[in-house]
């Protein structure tokens, strides 16, 4: 896979995640007991669990809401299947796929950078 479409791809997904955060939000807005931390440890993680389940189903949903915008090289095998595998990637967060993408976005200025390097070696 080239630096351009794993750029692509990690772009797909950044918005993804962020799609699927503000679904989270709007849920979180409608339970309070979601959207507040509890100071009992057990209680507090059962709302973690909660809202880590709500992230995924976020993901998945978002997915497949957004099917007629992905790039045509993801419509591979079981479309099911790779709604489910984005949903569950997307459900890792905007924040961390953001990361990502600045990390790629390195990877390909590096190589821009040797291309360059080497032409001007062959010139």
């Amino acid at each position: 896979m080239d630096t351009t479409t794993l750029s692509s791809l990690v772009t797909l997904l950044v918005a993804l995640s962020v799609a699927s955060e503000r679904l989270v939000e709007i849920v979180k807005g409608f339970i309070p007991f979601l959207n507040q931390k509890n100071a009992d440890p057990n209680k507090e993680g059962r709302r973690t669990a909660m809202l880590q389940v709500l992230a995924v189903i976020a993901g998945v949903l978002t997915s497949f809401v957004a099917n007629p915008s992905l790039p045509p090289a993801l419509h591979l095998g079981n479309e099911f299947t790779v709604k489910l595998f984005l949903g569950l990637l997307a459900s890792g967060g905007s924040g961390f796929w953001n990361s990502i993408s600045t990390y790629v976005s390195k990877a390909k200025d590096v190589k821009n950078l040797e291309v360059q390097e080497k032409r001007k070696a062959l010139a």
